[in-house]
């Protein structure tokens, strides 16, 4: 049986839902017809801490969301998929665009659309709130609710597993 540790070793992409993952999935209308959401800082420092270890990160979303986009303008992601909720076709055009396969590649998600791409990949994640069918698909439940914080453990893990975690600790050391 592979362990957390070594399918986490061989993570070469990391991709994400957004609504129920990054952040909480609760929608806040105001007067527009846009609507906002709350992402984690933490998870945002995680993403910046793979993409400096030549690890991308890619948004894969079923709701096309200005706040999906805006956010990932914010944080340099390359590959934002946002209102495409058939996820399969993107986890093979990623994977033919950085020359990897599925076994490379970490996903976060938390409700049905997610599970094409979770019962393919290397290292399947969702938050402890995910659908039971979602749980059964992963190989970690990470013990957070989506929206506070569930980028950030996996990122840990990618990052200790390959080696990279005390370089990132030594940026904020004296």
């Amino acid at each position: 049986m592979t362990t957390l540790e070594e399918r986490a070793r061989s993570i070469r992409l990391v991709c994400t839902d957004i609504d129920g993952v990054l952040t909480t999935g609760e929608l806040h209308y105001g007067a527009g017809e846009s609507h906002g959401k709350s992402f984690h800082v933490r998870d945002g420092a995680a993403i910046k801490w793979l993409q400096r270890f030549g690890i991308p990160v890619a948004f894969i979303s079923g709701l096309d969301s200005p706040a999906t986009w805006a956010r990932a303008k914010q944080l340099g992601i390359e590959d934002c998929f946002a209102g495409r909720l058939d996820k399969k076709p993107i986890l093979d055009e990623l994977c033919l665009k950085y020359g990897l396969g599925p076994e490379q590649v970490a996903h976060l998600g938390d409700d049905l659309p997610d599970l094409p791409l979770l019962r393919r990949v290397g290292l399947a994640c969702c938050p402890r709130d995910a659908m039971a069918e979602v749980q059964q698909a992963c190989h970690w439940i990470i013990p957070l609710e989506g929206g506070r914080g569930v980028l950030r453990p996996v990122a840990e893990l990618i990052l200790k597993t390959q080696g990279h975690w005390d370089r990132v600790i030594a940026t904020y050391q004296d």
